[in-house]
């Protein structure tokens, strides 16, 4: 089955898409199930939705001192900004940690895992470029990481453009597929979309003055 394990939505400064249209989307292209992924906040993942058929994996997207860091199947939010404790914080909810587009440029990336807890490496990126994606999944091979794979997505049109194949009906099994090794990660890769992407984060950061996310 197909997941979609980075997902944006209204809970995220940068996205103004409900939750409950990105699920409606990937569920039409025929998504198992999706993690909502905001920056910095749970407040939209950890919400009751009754979608049938569709699986809900409460995330988000922590901004860390070292890079962005996903952190999959969370039951609060996480509230330390470093990245050894974030970690750890993640792990405390029974959740998995996931290195988030590595060595992508326009967001703050975590290139480098030694000496890091984390469970996964997410070497499919919908945003990224295809170079940044090869240089990911050479990441997860050199220190035999598990992978994941996620779109990204802050439009409805970006929704599915990375996914990870799981076979798991639940969450908790999800999660187990993740660090058990058992996930691949693929998407459809492009130029375009990584441009408009790092355009669009561009024009954001200037109309925040210059603040990231």
């Amino acid at each position: 089955m197909r997941y979609d394990l980075h997902v944006h939505t209204h809970y995220s400064k940068d996205c103004t898409v409900p939750p409950v249209d990105m699920a409606r989307q990937l569920k039409k292209q025929g998504y198992a199930g999706m993690a909502i992924t905001d920056h910095d906040t749970a407040a939209g993942a950890l919400k009751p939705y009754d979608i049938p058929g569709f699986l809900i994996v409460p995330g988000i997207e922590v901004s860390t001192t070292q890079g962005h860091l996903l952190g999959l199947g969370i039951t609060a939010d996480v509230t330390s900004r470093d990245v050894i404790t974030a970690i750890d914080e993640i792990h405390d909810q029974g959740a998995v940690a996931v290195a988030a587009h590595p060595f992508r440029r326009s967001s703050p990336s975590i290139s480098s895992v030694e000496g890091l807890d984390v469970d996964a490496v997410e070497t499919f990126n919908g945003r990224n470029f295809p170079r940044q994606n090869q240089q990911a999944a050479a990441l997860a091979a050199e220190y035999g990481l598990p992978t994941t794979g996620g779109s990204d997505a802050h439009q409805l049109r970006e929704a599915g453009s990375g996914y990870t194949l799981a076979d798991a009906e639940t969450v908790d099994d999800l999660l187990a597929d993740i660090t058990s090794g058992k996930t691949r990660a693929g998407g459809t890769t492009s130029l375009g979309r990584p441009l408009r992407s790092a355009l669009g984060t561009l024009r954001r950061y200037m109309d925040r003055g210059f603040r990231r996310v």
